[in-house]
């Protein structure tokens, strides 16, 4: 099964297919949603607060993303997997639709809230498409299919960037808060026929229940793959959020209206979307068949080193956004599709709770912390610019080391922790 044609000639190929592609069309509605609030939250968070205070936004989001994510772990527990997805979306839904209400009525501590919350929802929902996705193909089905379910998530995302920089200034920024809100609700009905169509993953007779936590925390000190995971997302985090601070300061320097700020950030987004969808649906699944999964996983922290070292030198806003993008555009396509193959051998609590610790808590967790030390270097004095990429250049530096202990251990030869 070497490609997805080939693939889709086989019976099971067939089954898979539906059930991984009603995954990926139900992601495409939430991130072509999450377009719609990411650069709006943004763009009112500065209006309020300016640049300067969204590390002290980002230092609350690990606080944010514990409480979801226990949340999530008691939900799966009582419930299952399906609903407590479908509990996840609605519950985020009725969120945006309470804080668009809202906007025009409170003080700045909803445009914070916002922020924040906005940093958080997104990355358990997405975590929860890749444990399905995880739980429903094997090991050759996932290099096969996973590039071009991710790019559906990509198509989303590009989609609804480029509706948010057509529209924005004639629609209004807050408005796109109650767009994010009405585009989850097909992204959780397309995910619940996904789960019908493949029957729901159980957990063992072990697992069941949270017998052995709500998060199984234990996993991570048993499997050294998921380990090294979570300290490769530490620190390609850290490299993403030292890129995103520069880039912010450098947007709110060069463009300091709030409509044109969003739209900009939209066209941002969306160009970010088409490298992403282009690398998902043309070389990603190129490099997952003919590039060993050490040499991906070692190349992506190299061109980052690269990238954040010219910044360092050659500051402006055209290379912080290409740094951005090169970063957010390569996380979306080729590191996660040859990352998530990794979790495929792996138990059902492996694939639903630990992971959710390892990437999703992890990834917000390096974002905070980093806030958080860059909160506490500003209030000792100022923060100089250089500061971003040479922290960047540190961290992809370290995430090139680690990737070579990660490719090193096989899965196979993991117990099923």
């Amino acid at each position: 099964m070497s490609t997805l044609l080939e693939a889709l000639r086989t019976e099971r190929g067939r089954h898979v297919a539906s059930a991984v592609f009603l995954a990926g069309l139900s992601a495409m509605f939430l991130f072509g949603g999450y377009e719609f609030i990411r650069s709006p939250a943004e763009s009112i968070f500065i209006e309020r607060f300016g640049a300067g205070a969204k590390p002290y936004a980002i230092a609350c989001v690990p606080f944010m993303m514990a409480a979801m994510i226990y949340g999530y772990g008691r939900l799966l527990s009582a419930v299952g997997a399906k609903k407590a997805m479908a509990v996840s979306m609605l519950g985020s839904s009725a969120f945006f639709v309470l804080a668009w209400a809202l906007l025009g009525r409170v003080g700045g501590w909803l445009a914070f809230l916002l922020l924040v919350f906005k940093e958080s929802y997104v990355v358990v929902i997405s975590e929860q498409y890749w444990s399905f996705i995880n739980s429903v193909l094997k090991d050759e089905e996932g290099k096969v299919f996973n590039g071009p379910v991710a790019g559906l998530g990509a198509l989303g995302s590009l989609t609804g960037g480029w509706l948010l920089g057509r529209y924005v200034m004639s629609a209004g920024t807050e408005n796109f808060v109650l767009l994010a809100a009405l585009a989850i609700l097909p992204a959780a009905v397309l995910f619940w026929i996904g789960y019908n169509n493949a029957g729901e993953p159980k957990p063992s007779a072990e697992e069941a229940g949270g017998r052995k936590g709500h998060l199984h925390l234990s996993i991570l000190k048993e499997n050294r793959t998921v380990l090294f995971i979570a300290f490769i997302i530490f620190s390609a985090q850290v490299v993403a959020t030292a890129l995103d601070f520069r880039w912010t300061q450098l947007v709110q320097d060069f463009i300091p209206f709030k409509d044109a700020r969003t739209a900009y950030m939209g066209r941002f987004w969306m160009h970010v979307n088409i490298f992403s969808f282009a690398m998902q649906f043309l070389a990603t699944p190129l490099l997952l068949r003919y590039i060993p999964r050490r040499g991906i996983l070692t190349a992506i922290p190299a061109v980052h080193v690269l990238s954040c070292l010219l910044l360092f030198f050659f500051p402006s806003l055209g290379l912080a956004s290409t740094a951005f993008l090169l970063f957010k555009g390569m996380d979306y396509s080729i590191f996660r599709a040859s990352k998530e193959t990794l979790y495929i051998p792996f138990s059902y609590d492996t694939r639903y709770r630990a992971k959710q610790v390892a990437d999703a808590f992890t990834y917000r967790f390096a974002k905070g912390v980093t806030a958080l030390w860059v909160s506490g270097l500003k209030t000792l004095g100022t923060v100089a610019p250089a500061f971003y990429p040479a922290l960047g250049v540190a961290f992809s530096a370290g995430w090139f080391v680690m990737s070579f202990p990660l490719t090193a251990v096989r899965p196979a030869d993991e117990a099923r922790a």
